[in-house]
């Protein structure tokens, strides 16, 4: 695999730490584990565990337990394949997997509530979010130099919009794919991202995702259908609001201004926060459920390539 040209980076955990820039050995947080009956496959995966106490004693009362690789080559494509598990019911993470395309001189770490210059970067996590009932599934969560405000019902920030909050805030466009299935705890899920860089000057940017190699959802010029909302893009049939205008063909992805912003890093960051981790807590706990107060996440068999990977051959 490592000498196929379309492979950007590879790591399926049986050679140690060596592949990643970080960390470049266990941490507090994440614990590269040797169990052939619990790896994807192989022997070794990765392990993420952060715990309520763990996060009570912090002094910032957050933790971002974070692997990261900035490819020793860029690409306008990227595709990710990789495998996690979740282990057991407890918090999910604030924020997940995230994917940046950058140029040489830019960084996407630290930069919530910020619109990133179109020759600059853009970045996106894919999130795990979870309905009243409990069950999880995922959601695109991006940020680019045309991404909608929250201000304002039509993703401005134009003073007296309808809608208008008075504040100005950037934090993520929410892409939330409807009638998926829930993931599945305590199994190893297979989950497979692409995204493409638009042609400058155009809005041919894609966002792809299946789960197990089914489809998910593909956002891109023409499609789906959907209602824009202040920053979240919804489904037809799920915006509740009086205001959520009638849906239309999603317009695709203006991602960035320059051909030098390409697609460069990705990171294993299950990020939480003491608040939000205990709130979730307790959602769980009125849903009957016992969740574990330590969060687990498994990764095993990463690949990131410029062509489609899909799921391993069992």
């Amino acid at each position: 695999m490592a000498e196929d040209p379309a492979v950007l980076f590879f790591d399926d955990f049986e050679a140690g730490w060596g592949r990643w820039d970080w960390p470049r050995r266990d941490t507090d947080y994440l614990t590269l584990e040797n169990d052939a009956a619990q790896a994807h496959a192989g022997s070794r995966y990765l392990r993420s565990s952060v715990s309520e106490a763990d996060l009570a004693a912090d002094d910032d009362t957050y933790i971002s337990s974070s692997t990261g690789k900035t490819f020793d080559e860029q690409s306008d494509v990227m595709y990710v394949r990789f495998y996690a598990r979740r282990v057991g019911v407890s918090p999910k993470p604030g924020h997940w997997v995230r994917f940046a395309a950058k140029s040489d001189s830019w960084n996407s770490s630290g930069l919530a509530n910020t619109v990133p210059p179109g020759d600059g970067g853009f970045w996106f996590d894919l999130d795990i979010t979870r309905d009243d009932a409990g069950n999880e599934d995922f959601m695109f969560y991006a940020y680019w130099h045309q991404m909608r405000s929250g201000r304002c019902n039509d993703g401005s920030t134009t003073p007296g919009c309808a809608g208008d909050q008075g504040t100005n805030y950037f934090y993520g466009n929410v892409f939330h794919p409807a009638d998926q299935a829930p993931i599945e705890r305590d199994r190893w899920v297979c989950i497979e991202v692409m995204a493409k860089a638009n042609t400058v000057g155009d809005s041919d940017g894609e966002l792809a995702l299946w789960v197990d190699d089914d489809p998910v959802e593909h956002y891109r010029k023409g499609s789906p259908m959907g209602s824009w909302l202040r920053a979240k893009f919804y489904a037809p049939g799920t915006c509740s609001w009086s205001s959520c205008p009638d849906p239309s063909p999603f317009e695709g992805f203006n991602f960035r201004s320059s051909e030098q912003v390409r697609f460069g890093q990705c990171f294993l960051d299950a990020y939480n926060e003491l608040a939000s981790f205990r709130r979730d807590l307790e959602r769980l706990r009125n849903l009957g459920m016992n969740p574990s107060t330590t969060q687990t996440i498994l990764y095993d068999d990463v690949v990131v390539a410029k062509e489609r990977i899909g799921c391993r051959v069992e």
